[in-house]
């Protein structure tokens, strides 16, 4: 009784073989490949962080600029600019 024909595992070592390339090919260039998936992104998630009960704290850039996210499930989300000209706390509806 045959588990694997040759061809079959023939089939399964070159796809191996072609998934073991791409990765290879990845992290020989990542930072270019992380650059160019970014481009254009207005927004990027810096960190998340787990306060405690049902609040996080999050850590967003827009355009250049920090902003700190605190928020949960109930209550009212609070958005607050990091960095200089950083005077004002808004309140998100």
């Amino acid at each position: 009784m045959e588990i694997v024909r040759f061809d079959q595992f023939l089939v399964l070592l070159l796809f191996m073989a072609a998934l073991g390339l791409l990765w290879w090919y990845a992290m020989r260039n990542r930072k270019e490949l992380s650059q160019k998936l970014r481009r254009g992104r207005r927004m990027q998630l810096v960190e998340s962080l787990h306060l405690g009960g049902h609040a996080r704290a999050t850590l967003l850039v827009i355009d250049q600029r920090e902003f700190l996210l605190v928020h949960g499930k109930t209550g009212t989300p609070a958005l607050h600019l990091l960095g200089e000209g950083a005077v004002e706390s808004e309140a998100l509806s």
